[in-house]
């Protein structure tokens, strides 16, 4: 199995359901491009998504209106998951930090660290990927979920035996350590 893991950031990856500032009109812009760029050619054959089960996200409904459709698995991990793991509260009490951004600007934004539960969090998303390819019976797969995942699973999916590359390209700026 075959996966191409783009890091996103999880303030755009929603549709929209009103106005938006030019600075989130033009992040989703970016991500759509990228997007239709890697599933472009093709080979994609399975899109997996860490993402709010509440809301509609721009790649959910991108595979939906793709003709052939491609499949959409949502990876996130629920709040009952959480809890039966073990990690619900831990993952409620991260610690964070805030940086004004841009300095001087009077904006903040959270920088958040990672924390063991992250790690628990990780391999569920490779096993809910590798268990949505097998069912779709993909050969590739694009998996977007937040910055801070991305190299851990790509680690996790490769130590599986799958071959796994990571995106950052829409990530100008780390925002967690």
């Amino acid at each position: 199995m075959s996966f191409v893991i783009l890091a996103i950031d999880h303030g755009w990856q929603m549709k929209g359901y009103g106005p938006e500032t030019p600075q989130m009109e033009a992040a989703k812009q970016a991500f759509m491009t990228v997007l239709t760029r890697v599933v472009g050619n093709g080979s994609i054959g399975l899109i997996c998504e860490e993402s709010n089960p509440c809301y509609i996200s721009l790649a959910q409904e991108f595979a939906y209106n793709c003709n052939p459709r491609i499949p959409w698995k949502n990876i996130i991990m629920t709040a009952q998951e959480r809890l039966e793991a073990g990690i619900y509260d831990k993952l409620l009490r991260r610690e964070s930090h805030c940086v004004e951004e841009p300095p001087g600007s009077g904006s903040y934004r959270t920088v958040d660290h990672r924390i063991p539960e992250d790690d628990v969090r990780e391999q569920f998303f490779g096993l809910e990927c590798i268990e949505a390819m097998r069912e779709s019976q993909a050969n590739a797969a694009l998996v977007l979920c937040g910055d801070m995942h991305v190299e851990a699973l790509k680690r996790k999916l490769e130590a599986e035996g799958h071959q796994a590359i990571t995106n950052h390209d829409l990530i100008p700026q780390c925002y967690w350590q």
